[in-house]
């Protein structure tokens, strides 16, 4: 009885990690060729005008402006590492939204407002991130009280064409191996420990990187 038990739980953690290695498949690579592409910085909407895809969740906390720095050098770290494209950095994208025209920038649907912005970063395809919630862990690796959270959106946009190419999500809230055992793959590939959001969203944004095929 005592074998067959061990072999059941061993058989759902084989299981578990089986379905989370295939949670993000690789797509084929974004056809680049000679376009040239640029990647903008970390925003939150703070209202449906902001928003690329989705909607606004309610009663949603707004996130420090040093986190969404911090979110930005590590997307830069993960596309350098991970992807084999180069990519016009934020510090353009930054500079070209101060340039925007006002009525650009406020009276502008996001993606109108987003795709002048890569007009004026000279790229032809810009990849859009925005963190809408973010929740640090509350408590240590091994007994958090509270854990992180992270709902992020990275978009890829064709500028010339003024249009959404395609959209990576990822919404995350760490869950005990009790709650719920398919987690049990995520949980043990994290080295069986409560993460900071730093690391689920670095998690995102590889998956990302796989998902859009960049």
């Amino acid at each position: 009885m005592r074998i067959t038990s061990i072999f059941r739980i061993g058989a759902c953690v084989v299981l578990a990690l089986g379905l989370f290695s295939c949670a993000t498949p690789k797509q084929p690579p974004l056809p680049v060729g000679d376009l040239k592409l640029g990647v903008a910085y970390f925003t939150q909407p703070a209202q449906p005008a902001d928003l690329l895809a989705g909607y606004m969740p309610k009663d949603v906390p707004r996130i420090d402006e040093k986190v969404l720095n911090e979110m930005d050098a590590l997307l830069a770290e993960v596309l350098a590492k991970d992807s084999q494209n180069s990519f016009a950095s934020r510090q353009s994208a930054l500079h070209c939204s101060k340039e925007l025209p006002e009525q650009t920038t406020r009276h502008q649907a996001a993606l109108r407002k987003w795709c002048a912005v890569g007009r004026c970063m000279g790229v032809d395809i810009l990849l859009v991130p925005q963190l809408q919630e973010w929740h640090e862990r509350e408590g240590k690796e091994y007994g958090a009280a509270v854990p992180a959270k992270v709902v992020m959106d990275i978009f890829v946009l064709d500028v010339r064409a003024e249009s959404l190419i395609s959209r990576s999500r990822y919404d995350e809230t760490q869950s005990a191996l009790t709650t719920n055992l398919l987690d049990t793959g995520k949980f043990l590939h994290r080295g069986g420990k409560w993460v900071q959001a730093r690391d689920l969203a670095r998690e995102g944004m590889e998956k990302a990187v796989k998902e859009l095929g960049l």
